[in-house]
């Protein structure tokens, strides 16, 4: 249940504290004096779009907070919901939602003060807080609402979500059969081009560390008559003419060997080693005298294969590792490209494979559905007798429109019967604005029972009724608060006189400011606000005493603790 509602500096309301426990809370006040701020509150701690305005004048923030207690089996989803296993109650069953609007529509949120995104916090509201607003009868006009509504009353919500994922897949694998056949053209162009430039390739056949040898032979080969002359010149100098260096060395060499002195003799020594190495150098020029040769075909054949190398570098990257994964990666794409008809016969019979697992589960999905209807119908059916519309019927239509949808093989839809005499129609053509309202109401009861909700929150939904009708919703609405919180704004004042609390909107205006007070209204102060909710006058008075007489102080409270 919703034990605690703190609004603070919220468009107009300064501070609101509402304290609604178990049982029919009501909110009332004259048209526009604010009381849906109160619904505004508990939508932001539920994780609603926020932005500046929200901010009164009286701070620089918008503060909201709710605290909630549920069962132990409901705070362990409420923890699963939000990613936040064990973190957030405890031992507790007791969650606290605390929502700030900063400037500029800046927001932050905590759960239990343990910061969270508002995603987490719309997921804890999701376990939380249902809220019925007076447009409801359209939302469920909508089939996918309800079968969204039988499915978790017939306990089939897992098939409907696998049945959702077989569709999502036959989505998926017909995208793909579509994109082979709608590129298939081009694919074949592609193809075309991916072969021309394959040939460049392999005409080359780039491989690592061949652009380096490359370029130093090509390098050799372009200056080899240069060398070789500098090689002869080298060669005759050192050992070809009489005054060439190893003639020298030699000479010396032999004088310097029989010196008496023994640093002469040793200078003699290293004459003869340099010698050595002189013959070494002059005999190595001579050989590359005569190796050297420039070889012109040799030169042209390397320079076409570096000139072939630079022009695939430019169109496929540059350096030999990115070359050589282009080509990798041209002979992966061309073996895509011709296997296309094979990709494209797997591709078909993925199709056929994923729409015969639809269909399987769509089947079942249906067959489950309809049996689980009678009895949501039956308890539907018991609630609109309670709402004085003991004849009427709720079917489950069905229209075998040969394609598949998100929401099932077979097209299912609520109709129902209204009167005696009438056929069927679809429930968003329901005529009567009242007829609207309790049907609505029937089928929110229904589901109260199966979602157990601890908190369920009615947007004037007895907008347009009598007085019979509001006290048959009030009566509805009171039951509906054994164990949980039902929060209703409402104008009629049958229903407002079955409530179990009841809280009072008023706006005043100044000369500089306007704000709203919400109060906790009882005995004669209720009294009378019901009876200016009758029109006012004596008369008034005595039917509003009546009224609160036969309200829901003989319906019996729990705390909650029940409420799954």
């Amino acid at each position: 249940m919703l034990s605690e509602l703190l609004i603070q500096n919220l468009a107009i309301v300064e501070q609101a504290r509402l304290c609604p426990g178990a049982g029919l809370t009501v909110v009332s006040g004259e048209t526009g004096a604010g009381k849906s701020l109160v619904l505004d509150g508990l939508a932001l701690v539920s994780g609603e779009r926020a932005t500046a305005v929200t901010i009164g004048p009286w701070a620089n923030a918008a503060t909201v907070t709710a605290v909630f207690h549920v069962d132990a089996a409901r705070a362990a989803r409420i923890e699963s919901a939000c990613g936040l296993e064990g973190s957030l109650s405890g031992d507790k069953a007791e969650f606290i939602l605390r929502r700030r609007i900063g400037p500029a529509g800046r927001s932050q949120a905590w759960i239990n003060d343990v910061p969270v995104t508002l995603a987490a916090m719309r997921a804890a509201a999701a376990e939380l807080v249902a809220v019925h607003a007076q447009n409801q009868t359209l939302a469920l006009a909508e089939p996918a609402r309800q079968l969204a509504a039988l499915d978790a009353h017939a306990g089939c919500a897992n098939l409907a979500a696998a049945y959702r994922e077989a569709h999502a897949a036959v989505l998926a694998a017909a995208a793909t059969l579509a994109a082979l056949d709608s590129g298939e053209r081009d694919s074949v162009r592609e193809l075309d081009y991916l072969r021309f430039q394959l040939r460049d390739f392999e005409a080359l056949a780039p491989q690592r560390g061949e652009l380096a040898t490359l370029a130093a032979r090509h390098a050799l080969l372009s200056t080899a008559g240069q060398w070789r002359d500098l090689a002869a010149e080298a060669h005759a100098a050192l050992a070809d003419d009489g005054q060439s260096a190893a003639v020298v060395l030699a000479r010396y060499a032999r004088r310097l060997a029989d010196a008496p002195d023994a640093r002469l003799a040793a200078a003699g020594v290293a004459c003869q080693s340099a010698l050595e190495s002189v013959r070494d150098a002059a005999a190595t020029c001579a050989d590359a005298a005569e190796r050297l040769h420039a070889d012109p075909q040799e030169l042209s054949r390397i320079e076409e294969r570096l000139n072939a190398w630079h022009d695939l570098e430019r169109r496929h990257g540059s350096g030999e590792d990115a070359l050589v994964e282009a080509w990798e990666a041209l002979r992966k794409r061309i073996d895509d490209l011709a296997n296309l008809d094979e990709r494209r016969a797997d591709a078909a019979a993925a199709v056929v494979a994923a729409k015969t697992a639809r269909a399987d589960i769509g089947a079942r999905l249906a067959a489950v559905r309809r049996l689980g209807f009678p009895a949501l119908a039956d308890i539907v059916h018991g609630h609109l007798a309670d709402l004085a519309m003991p004849k009427a019927r709720l079917e489950l239509a069905e229209s075998a429109s040969g394609e598949a949808t998100p929401l099932g093989t077979v097209a299912m839809e609520f109709y129902i019967c209204t009167n005696p005499g009438q056929s069927s129609g679809r429930l968003g053509d329901v005529a009567s604005g009242g007829e609207a309202a309790r049907v609505a109401l029937a089928l929110s009861a229904a589901l109260a029972a199966q979602d157990g909700l601890p908190v369920l929150v009615f947007d004037e939904v007895d907008s347009g009724i009598g007085a019979r009708l509001g006290t048959a919703i009030g009566g509805k609405l009171a039951r509906l608060g054994a164990g949980r919180t039902v929060l209703a704004v409402t104008h009629t004042p049958h229903l407002a006189a079955a409530a179990h609390r009841h809280y009072l909107v008023r706006k005043m205006q100044g000369d500089k400011d306007t704000r709203v007070t919400v109060s906790d209204i009882a005995g004669k102060e209720r009294e009378a606000e019901i009876a200016d909710m009758l029109g006012g006058g004596p008369a008034a008075t005595t039917q509003a005493r009546a009224l609160l007489t036969h309200g829901a102080t003989a319906i019996p409270l729990t705390d909650g603790a029940g409420v799954a």
